[in-house]
């Protein structure tokens, strides 16, 4: 069954939608954590009052929907290189609700974000994924990415204790 899927930049009208599916996607991630689920749209509302990615020229919101139905998100950040290179679309989240994977809703989420990076005349979009993400990699693949070795760090900030 062929569906259509439209894909879209969130803007400040579609700010309720955006924490409404912030909100699903935490239930699919964490459906035994009820904190968690929770304080999801508090959360996504505080993130946005504190940077607001909706109008930001750096970071890209995009929404899929499937009728009226919000389906996924990719959520898409510039980084500039200070080279010919210009920089790369980096693709930080995109979560496809559990309903609509194998779809083709999360490819054209990636298209989208492909065409962005060529519109923006960056170099190309970078992602990572889970090596046991085998739907995922496999997604990835089809449209041209290849994997490396490259090892990921993270640093992860005690924010209530700042000055400790």
């Amino acid at each position: 069954m062929d569906i259509e899927v439209r894909i879209a930049r969130a803007e400040a009208a579609d700010r309720d939608m955006l924490v409404d599916l912030v909100a699903r996607i935490e239930t699919e991630d964490h459906p035994d954590g009820r904190e968690h689920i929770e304080s999801a749209p508090a959360a996504a509302r505080r993130s946005l009052e504190q940077y607001d990615i909706l109008s930001s020229d750096a970071v890209w919101c995009l929404i899929a929907t499937v009728g009226d139905d919000a389906a996924a998100l990719a959520t898409l950040t510039r980084i500039p290189k200070l080279d010919d290179r210009l920089g790369f679309l980096y693709l930080d989240e995109l979560h496809v609700l559990q309903p609509w994977r194998q779809r083709d809703v999360g490819r054209a989420l990636l298209r989208r974000a492909i065409e962005l990076a060529r519109e923006l005349g960056l170099a190309g979009v970078r992602l990572l994924t889970r090596r046991e993400n085998e739907l995922a990699r496999a997604l990835y693949e089809s449209i041209g990415s290849r994997g490396d070795d490259t090892v990921f760090y993270q640093l992860t900030l005690d924010r209530e204790n700042a000055d400790s």
